[in-house]
């Protein structure tokens, strides 16, 4: 955390003094950046990611969304989007997330992936790097960032999961899911101590069901990893999820009183509240 100067200190900072040279410009605080993973590919990761922007977006709070799920990735497709710009300016040519972020449903801006771009699959960890950096100068151009990435422990997605501190893992209640998630749990855990580590289950069958997934894993967690597990909460398993997707549209637009979309809805809450006063700094206050 960045202490804050008080005013006679400031004043001391901002006096020349030609003995030494001029202070560098105080860098704002970036906003907090979630981190959206998954052990295995169709667990409704992106879903999930793309609703979360929406509800935040809704919200009142300035959400920025970057598809990291290298070469495949489709978040503009969920949010219905046809992007002109990708992550791409930013790895090879040095714009910043700010420049290429296009503006999608009720206001979120989206820094779109590369869809079926051979050389977007296989980044060196240097070029990857530039887009962590990136994220670190957004500064207050964005309330809360979330970083949608490719499913497994590829380097790519480690990349990011060692270097931010909001893990948000999905799992649903299968099992090769649930082995795949702690797979990521478990490399995290490992090579970052600083992250808290969210879980949500898609596709439960009941809220009770949800909440057994979370307290399996999240006791194994604390067994062998040391490391608690925050519940985010359960979306249910829903027909117009799917139905959704194909109109390219999220949930909670398309149909906003669907039992996902209240779930959605209840995870978008969970998190603004992990958060803290830092995911809710753009919400509108009463009066």
């Amino acid at each position: 955390m960045r202490r804050r100067l008080g005013r006679g200190l400031r004043d001391l900072v901002a006096a020349p003094n030609p003995a030494r040279p001029a202070p560098s410009p105080i860098r704002a605080p970036r906003p907090p950046i979630v981190c959206v993973a998954s052990g295995k590919g169709g667990t409704g990761k992106s879903v999930l990611t793309s609703n979360l922007a929406v509800h935040l977006a809704a919200s009142g709070i300035r959400v920025l969304a970057i598809d990291a799920d290298m070469g495949l990735a489709n978040l503009h497709i969920l949010l219905g989007m046809r992007p002109r710009r990708t992550v791409l300016e930013v790895i090879d040519r040095g714009a910043g997330l700010d420049d290429i972020a296009e503006v999608g449903p009720v206001g979120l801006r989206l820094a779109a992936g590369g869809s079926g771009v051979a050389e977007m699959a296989d980044l060196d960890s240097g070029r990857i790097g530039r887009l962590v950096a990136a994220m670190e100068e957004l500064g207050r151009q964005a309330d809360v960032v979330l970083v949608d990435t490719g499913a497994g422990i590829g380097r790519a997605t480690t990349s990011f999961l060692y270097a931010l501190e909001e893990i948000l893992v999905v799992t649903t209640p299968d099992l090769t899911a649930m082995t795949d998630a702690y797979a990521v749990i478990k490399n995290v855990a490992h090579n970052n101590a600083a992250a808290r580590l969210f879980l949500v289950v898609n596709r439960a069958p009941s809220a009770v069901e949800g909440l057994e997934v979370f307290s399996r894993m999240d006791r194994i967690s604390r067994r062998f990893l040391g490391r608690p597990l925050t519940y985010l909460g359960h979306v249910l398993e829903d027909e117009r999820v799917p139905a959704s997707v194909a109109a390219q549209r999220p949930i909670l637009l398309d149909q906003p009183a669907a039992p996902a979309a209240a779930c959605l809805r209840g995870v978008g809450r969970s998190l603004l509240l992990e958060l803290g006063p830092r995911g809710a700094a753009g919400v509108p206050r009463a009066g």
